[in-house]
């Protein structure tokens, strides 16, 4: 695990990038170092890499059954998530090397692929048992799963944009085949009246695909698919010679600042 503690003069926060399914140890390291390095309105305590469901040493198909497990979790049933429940250990166990930790830090969760859902249930279970004042989830290619209601306000997802074929004027759906799998669905009772009385006379249940759906889904055009989100070399670069990951980061940085004045 890499990790970092760095002293600013505003407010505590605490940034925790989670990696999905057999990841390479360093995959997410170069967004990190390179947000701790523009995060400068608040005073960073504390930056690690997590790996929720293990790295690429562990054998993949457990791995894939605990994500499967996690993705299908409804909100109510949070805290039965593997990988939240790890995440949300790790990060206990590194508080517990601050004892100068105060009570008011701010924790960003940043979960690729697999790891964002495991990003959402550890937020989720950090502020319903009150170790975190405030939680805000980016999840970048990461399966869909149901945000629970208290994050949705807070969580922002990522996924590649799809792009437009030669002989068609519709966007195709986003390559990052990862990002499409999942469901942020679930079952809404619909009231109708009979005859346009007011008084409701049936309930009838209405599937709503975005019950539980974060408050923020932005498409990134970046080059190539769901492993390349933080990719910093040609040919992974646009034609304004911007890299993927300052593609990413940029979307990341704006959307945490505009929460962070919304918040204020």
């Amino acid at each position: 695990m890499r990790r970092d503690s760095i002293g600013q003069e505003a407010g505590e926060c605490e940034l925790y990038f989670l990696a999905g399914l057999a990841t390479a140890p360093t995959f997410m390291e170069k967004l990190r170092t390179e947000m701790l390095t523009s995060m400068t309105d608040g005073r960073l305590v504390r930056s690690e890499l997590l790996f929720p469901y293990g790295d690429w040493s562990r054998a993949v198909l457990p791995q894939l059954w605990e994500i499967r497990s996690d993705m299908r979790l409804r909100p109510e049933r949070v805290t039965k998530s593997v990988g939240g429940n790890r995440a949300l250990e790790a990060i206990r166990r590194q508080r517990a090397l601050s004892p100068n930790r105060t009570a008011s830090a701010t924790t960003i969760l940043i979960g690729h692929s697999g790891g964002g859902i495991a990003a959402v249930h550890a937020g989720q279970l950090l502020l319903e048992q009150g170790l975190s004042s405030a939680c805000f989830v980016v999840t970048v290619g990461s399966p869909r799963c149901r945000i629970p209601h208290r994050l949705r306000p807070n969580t922002l997802s990522i996924h590649v944009a799809g792009r437009r074929g030669k002989r068609s004027l519709t966007k195709r759906k986003s390559p990052d085949l990862v990002s499409r799998l999942g469901t942020h669905g679930g079952w809404t009772l619909r009231s109708a009246s009979m005859n346009g009385e007011t008084e409701a006379r049936r309930s009838f249940p209405l599937w709503n695909r975005d019950k539980h759906a974060p408050s923020t889904v932005i498409a990134v055009p970046i080059v190539g698919g769901h492993a390349d989100y933080f990719r910093e070399r040609s040919p992974y670069v646009d034609t304004n010679g911007k890299s993927n990951l300052e593609v990413t980061m940029d979307v990341i940085l704006g959307w945490l600042s505009r929460r962070n004045q919304t918040s204020e």
